[in-house]
């Protein structure tokens, strides 16, 4: 007999564990949900609060073992939620339909969009995908600098935004990338010690910029955007920028490598992480249904 209901606090604990040992396997892994337990605890409790988990997050039981998780953090703002799983224990797959029809009754009427983001070789979910009429939008490529390679990266002297630069920064990354998550002005407002904006400009004038953040206390680091001027390119400011941005991360105690996530169609940005050092870690799915 299985037990579906919704996770309490007493659960925090063993769900993340569950999570995380499932996450490091390519084919059980989901991308936006971590590796590490304890990271994966503190996203659960303090990440997922427009609907807290104990109101959107199922556990599935049998004979008293942890057999599956299925939840979704809702963006209510954004009419929208990422699933999170299913993170399935092997050969239980046949309880996906009932958990999934669970979770759908308390995914809120105000949420019009879904989103999952298995890895390509989670071949489960990549199904349960399909079978539940989701909408593949791309495949992404996940890419690693490690520590260990720090002394490959250049020694790259730029400066950081400053407020003359401010209309240039948000027009050119506008341009860049409408309607994403954050506008070049929600940028510069979450702009402070641990979210730099770094800037190559030449003669008064802003060639290119790199958002990056960091998370010291769960070692985390992230490259969020970066762009250069179309007249610019060509002329080295990508690779200068993902240096600078690269060498000041690693200045920062905790963090040991940093990810990022870019388009698999878009080789041309892919050969040049991997110029400057970057590795091929993992291939996702990113994958939306309209409710």
């Amino acid at each position: 007999m299985v037990n579906i209901s919704l996770m309490i606090e007493e659960e925090i604990k063993s769900v993340s564990t569950f999570i995380s040992e499932l996450n490091q396997n390519e084919h059980s892994h989901i991308g936006y949900c971590g590796k590490d337990s304890v990271e994966i605890t503190n996203s659960i409790i303090e990440d997922i609060t427009d609907i807290p988990y104990n109101k959107s997050f199922l556990t599935a039981y049998e004979h008293n073992e942890l057999i599956g998780v299925l939840g979704f953090d809702a963006d209510l703002e954004g009419n929208c939620a990422e699933i999170w799983g299913p993170f399935i224990k092997e050969n239980k797959w046949d309880i996906v339909p009932a958990m999934w029809e669970q979770l759908s009754e308390l995914i809120p009427d105000k949420i019009s969009s879904i989103s999952l983001f298995p890895n390509k070789k989670n071949k489960r979910v990549l199904e349960v995908a399909n079978d539940l009429s989701f909408n593949k939008h791309s495949e992404q490529t996940i890419l690693d600098f490690s520590i260990n390679r720090k002394s490959e990266l250049e020694d790259v002297s730029i400066v950081e935004l400053s407020e003359v630069y401010f209309k240039d920064m948000i027009h050119l990354h506008d341009a860049n990338f409408p309607d994403t998550y954050y506008s070049g002005e929600q940028i510069i407002d979450r702009m402070n010690e641990f979210r730099k904006v770094f800037i190559i400009e030449n003669n008064n004038d802003l060639c290119g910029y790199i958002y990056v953040e960091a998370e010291p206390a769960y070692g985390e680091a992230s490259i969020e955007f970066f762009a250069v001027k179309e007249t610019e390119r060509g002329s080295g400011h990508g690779r200068q920028l993902l240096s600078a941005a690269l060498n000041w991360l690693f200045t920062i105690k905790n963090i040991k490598s940093i990810q990022l996530c870019v388009n698999s169609n878009h080789q041309k940005a892919i050969n040049l992480y991997k110029k400057v050092g970057f590795q091929h870690l993992h291939d996702l799915c990113f994958f939306t249904k309209e409710l």
